[in-house]
């Protein structure tokens, strides 16, 4: 059976799809996998060894479609499902086509699902629910699964001589800080973040903080360093950096932890196991993405735990957050 898994962008998203993988591959273990997205985000799935064939979107709709149609899918589980991939999927030939029910893209598929409104479990939440109810068609019932990110050994060893060249290595206490969102709405507020690692160097002086940040947020970080106290400063690699986001996977699997913004950072981290604490930007629901496979670990503050209602991360203060990061620092950090 040839199958194909149509998610086209975003770390977030296509980290969660993956999650069926494991599950297909259970279902019809002679299958061949093949994954339709966008190239710069097929970089989280490297290693993943659910996956036999990676398929990358062409700024030519009619050449992605063509491409397709060439592999002869038997089967087509469309997770982004908009108009773009509906229409993929209903010409791809494939006899089963599934996909989320919309009123404009319902057509294209024989099993449209409608998304649940209620959540099976609290550690998968919608996140990841959502897209394991693409697989009741088949006769794959729910089950508690998590993404992974697959480590390479390669990887992991120039990870250790990053470290070594910020002389540090896995025998520091290493915080992982997710310092900004993706975008301004997603960005606890410079101010607070600068508050928040005050708090950390002082309550743990033993631990190292590497702050993770996009080249396009260099300025962002130069302003928040600039706020903070000579003493936070020390604790602090300011010169710290990865490459890509595979070096940022791979250093982030060292640290003890990893706190800050919710998204693709964030994602990772859980994905490698490693403890997190995430501050959840106010449109972001915890139901749909506060996932985990530590839930004796892992911490998710949203602003509504303290303001109901509030949509507004300026009330989202640094205090409310510091008794929750104590006792998570507390179990992370010797």
């Amino acid at each position: 059976m040839k199958i194909l898994i149509i998610q086209k962008k975003f770390m977030g998203d296509v980290l969660v799809t993956s999650t069926i993988l494991p599950l297909l591959k259970k279902k019809y273990p002679k299958s061949e996998i093949s994954f339709l997205l966008e190239e710069k985000h097929s970089q989280i799935l490297i290693g993943n060894p659910y996956i036999d064939h990676f398929l990358f979107f062409s700024n030519d709709g009619t050449k992605t479609l063509s491409e397709i149609k060439q592999y002869k899918f038997d089967l087509v589980i469309d997770l982004y499902s908009k108009i773009e991939t509906a229409i993929i999927t209903f010409f791809s030939g494939a006899k089963t086509r599934i996909g989320f029910f919309k009123k404009y893209t319902q057509f294209f598929y024989n099993h449209p699902v409608k998304r649940s409104t209620k959540v099976k479990s609290k550690n998968t939440t919608f996140g990841i629910e959502h897209r394991l109810q693409m697989l009741e068609p088949l006769g794959i019932p729910f089950q508690e699964v998590f993404p992974k990110v697959y480590i390479q050994d390669d990887e992991l060893k120039n990870a250790h001589q990053i470290l070594s060249e910020n002389r540090l290595s896995t025998t520091d206490n290493l915080i992982m800080i997710s310092t900004f969102g993706s975008s301004e709405e997603k960005t606890y507020p410079i101010e607070y973040m600068a508050e928040l690692l005050e708090y950390i160097s002082g309550y743990k002086p033993n631990a190292k903080i590497l702050c993770n940040y996009l080249p396009s947020q260099k300025e962002l970080f130069e302003n928040l360093y600039s706020q903070l106290s000579e003493g936070t400063k020390t604790s602090i690699i300011k010169n710290f950096d990865t490459k890509n986001l595979r070096e940022f996977a791979a250093v982030t699997s060292l640290c003890k932890c990893l706190i800050g913004n919710e998204g693709g950072a964030t994602n990772v981290s859980k994905s490698s196991s490693i403890p997190t604490f995430t501050i959840f930007s106010p449109h972001i629901r915890k139901s749909d993405w506060a996932w985990t496979s530590k839930p004796e670990v892992d911490k998710f503050l949203h602003i509504n735990d303290f303001v109901k209602d509030s949509k507004s991360y300026s009330d989202f203060k640094p205090s409310f957050l510091k008794t929750d990061l104590e006792e998570f620092l507390d179990h992370t950090i010797v």
